[in-house]
């Protein structure tokens, strides 16, 4: 009967390993969601709610402290745009000029370098 038995540890050992590694994840998720958060409203303290997210696995009073923190608003300072955000509209338009540029140098007329 044991030998009958051996594809029920195979298994048994496959769903701890699956446990283990979703356990790892969520464990992963919720140490990045506070400063996630942060970042992407422009909080303007959003590097230090991100550390004290991951703190805050360590010392589990700071990760709801840390995500209720990612949710409010300075009264002294309005919310900032994301970091990544703030010249975008600047590279657009240098993007653009510079397309224009090569398609002039191509002698494509404008507006039909994406046609067939």
């Amino acid at each position: 009967m044991e030998a009958g038995f051996d594809w029920l540890w195979w298994l048994c050992l496959v769903i701890v390993i699956g446990l283990f590694i979703a356990m790892v994840y969520v464990i992963y998720w919720l140490g990045r969601l506070p400063g996630e958060t942060a970042h992407k409203r422009g909080h303007p303290q959003a590097s230090a709610i991100t550390v004290c997210g991951w703190l805050g696995l360590l010392f589990p009073p700071l990760w709801p402290i840390a995500l209720v923190w990612a949710w409010t608003t300075p009264r002294d300072r309005p919310l900032q745009p994301p970091p990544d955000l703030n010249d975008l509209e600047a590279t657009l338009r240098r993007t653009a000029l510079r397309i224009a540029d090569i398609e002039r140098a191509l002698g494509i007329p404008a507006g039909k370098a994406g046609a067939r």
